[in-house]
């Protein structure tokens, strides 16, 4: 069975994230996955034209992470947003820190652009929601700074209570299978209730954007990744 974005106006669009490399492109539409956020750092995107060329030889829908590290040249902020555009991604995804340097540079350089700000680690939810115009909700984060101690269902409340007043501002969501005392980014198959959990409430929203599978590099295989790929097959069979 193939998941085509557009199943139905309320349908979600998963993605699985990977650093760009021919074996992560073909681990991921083996898999079947059909949406990907593409992890950059420095050089990949001072060598955007290449990362571009490869990317646009699947047929994959795409948004990207903004580097990791704080400090980066003018040169890396023009080759994110030539990425962008060649990819015609989705949303650019960055911590707090770096919208707060960047965020004018970049809007400057594209004023189209969807910036997507984190909930990395943040003093408050409230503020961070309240300040930025474009959101990436990582429900993984959310559940391990500050809410930890909470039951499931108690913390879906809290995202649904978010996602309802924010909804107008949500570009993209991380997603990873995420139990409290467990490691994180984790494939979304080692939390099956959080991650249906979640895909209900954004389908209440109407949400239109990604919702990766943030899993960690030892994840990026063709059994995990399958397995986040039939999770979100079961999903959609039982909202028909």
């Amino acid at each position: 069975m193939r998941v085509k974005a557009g199943i139905s106006s309320d349908m979600l669009r998963l993605a699985t994230k990977f650093r760009p490399n021919v074996s992560a492109f073909e681990i991921a539409v083996r898999a079947g996955f059909h949406h990907a956020e593409l992890w950059t750092d420095a050089a990949l995107l001072l060598d955007w034209q290449q990362i571009a060329q490869l990317a646009q030889q699947y047929s994959l829908d795409y948004a990207l992470h903004f580097p990791n590290r704080l400090d980066q040249p003018i040169e890396v902020l023009t080759g994110a947003v030539e990425l962008y555009r060649a990819l015609n991604a989705s949303a650019l995804v960055l911590h707090q820190e770096h919208f707060t340097r960047y965020g004018k540079t970049l809007r400057y350089l594209h004023p189209e652009i969807r910036l997507a700000v984190e909930n990395h680690r943040i003093p408050s939810v409230s503020h961070w929601a309240d300040l930025n115009p474009g959101l990436a909700l990582d429900v993984e984060h959310l559940w391990m700074f500050g809410n930890q101690h909470l039951m499931l269902d108690n913390f879906l409340s809290i995202v649904r209570d978010l996602l309802h007043s924010y909804s107008f501002k949500l570009y993209h969501v991380h997603l990873p299978g995420y139990l409290p005392g467990y490691p994180e980014h984790r494939p979304m198959y080692c939390s099956r209730d959080l991650v249906y959990g979640v895909f209900d409430l954004l389908r209440e929203i109407a949400y239109q954007g990604l919702v990766v599978s943030e899993a960690n590099e030892e994840f990026q295989n063709g059994y995990d990744l399958r397995m986040d790929v039939l999770l979100f097959q079961k999903w959609i069979e039982r909202c028909k």
